[in-house]
């Protein structure tokens, strides 16, 4: 898919014409496995196997995340999560799956997405790292609603005095499957469940709320020959990128970006389409501009941002993004991570364009970052060596 969006046989035409304009065109290939929701098990590895062998060893596993939903007496429904946000989106995706879950709109949802060990459910693999919202966040949040859902459905078939298999949950209210009768909505089940707890079936715990902890059952401790799944989700990227490069000036222009993602169910277009255009700036910085340099006494000579370069909206190429979608058995949605995705596969994808672009010259890219003063060397030194 990735070859057919970049025209990848028109592009093999470009090199000519562009060598004719005194500029070099290469195009380079990437292809990546996306791993997410870390295996609490694979810090064990740091530990000798003799030592993991021993009786008083505990084991390490798991990879857990936890989601309550409640209705509070006005019908307000909150989500609470057990995880940080530092600008994915959590709010945004839970309020979604919520409100599908419960017939209602995404702005009826309140989101709250702090992290307090005092308060929260939470467990050791709790937080938000390793693009594993997007899996055992939402997979968590999804059940949640799913365990009220269901309560609600039998706390509205008592009211009807109806079995709960003749009632369905549709548009935010229960109703009889068949005929005529009473609906509850989500907001008068709240009201009445709040202040008459009479009302309840027998045995029903008082209150509308549920909370659900979902845990992946192939996240297993590391074996006795150091060997364990490190990750929970799997997604994949192949991305294709032709670039010019002015022999001198050393300039480097993108001239096509395509990036195809596997990340099973999409839940937020949107939101997804900003985490790989924040993932490609990321690898960009990295492969063209963001570099540690000292200098031969030790002395620190990028501590600011006057020399430490990043790439800003200027730099930002355009991209161009598809999907293809394999859901993921082990998900509640079927979703897989994202959050770091081409940040990957960019330093890759671009060193590989911009070596193929220079092969006349004999220059391959063995070394990032290609900052303009490093290639405008590599293309000075590879011209005497040929000259020579």
């Amino acid at each position: 898919m990735a070859l057919d969006m970049a025209r990848y046989d028109e592009l093999r035409r470009a090199p000519k014409t562009a060598r004719a304009a005194g500029k070099y065109f290469g195009i380079g290939l990437a292809l990546a496995v996306d791993p997410s929701v870390s295996n609490m098990g694979y810090v064990a590895t740091a530990l000798d196997p003799q030592f993991r062998a021993k009786p008083e060893y505990l084991p390490k596993s798991g990879a857990t995340e936890s989601a309550t939903v409640k209705v509070d007496p006005l019908g307000r429904v909150i989500a609470i999560l057990g995880t940080t946000p530092q600008g994915q989106g959590h709010q945004t995706i839970v309020s979604q799956i919520i409100a599908d879950e419960l017939g209602l709109k995404p702005q009826d949802i309140t989101v709250v997405d702090e992290m307090d060990t005092f308060t929260r459910v939470w467990s050791i693999s709790s937080g938000t790292y390793s693009s594993r919202f997007g899996s055992v966040g939402t997979s968590a949040a999804a059940l949640a609603a799913r365990k009220l859902r269901a309560k609600l459905v039998e706390y509205a078939a008592h009211l009807m005095d109806v079995p709960a298999n003749d009632v369905e949950f549709n548009d935010g209210a229960v109703r009889l499957k068949r005929g005529k009768g009473p609906s509850y909505t989500v907001k008068d089940l709240a009201g009445r469940a709040h202040w008459n707890t009479e009302s309840l079936p027998d045995g029903m715990e008082p209150g509308l709320q549920a909370t659900a902890v979902f845990g992946f059952t192939v996240a297993k401790a590391v074996d006795a020959e150091d060997r364990v799944n490190s990750s929970n989700t799997y997604g994949f990227i192949a991305e294709v990128m032709a670039v010019e490069v002015d022999p001198d000036t050393a300039q480097i222009t993108i001239v096509r970006y395509v990036t195809v993602h596997d990340a099973g169910t999409i839940i937020n277009p949107m939101i997804v389409e900003g985490q790989i255009y924040g993932g490609a700036l990321h690898g960009l910085g990295g492969a063209l501009y963001e570099e540690l340099r000292y200098d031969d006494d030790g002395q620190f000579l990028t501590g600011s941002f006057m020399d430490y370069l990043v790439p800003t909206a200027s730099e930002a190429p355009t991209i161009e993004i598809a999907h293809l979608s394999s859901p993921s058995p082990l998900t509640t949605l079927g979703s897989k991570g994202l959050g770091e995705s081409s940040s990957m596969t960019v330093p890759a994808v671009i060193a590989n364009a911009v070596s193929d672009a220079l092969t006349p010259l004999g220059v391959r890219i063995t070394e990032l970052p290609m900052t303009p003063d490093r290639l405008w060397r590599s293309i000075r030194e590879a011209r005497e060596k040929k000259d020579s």
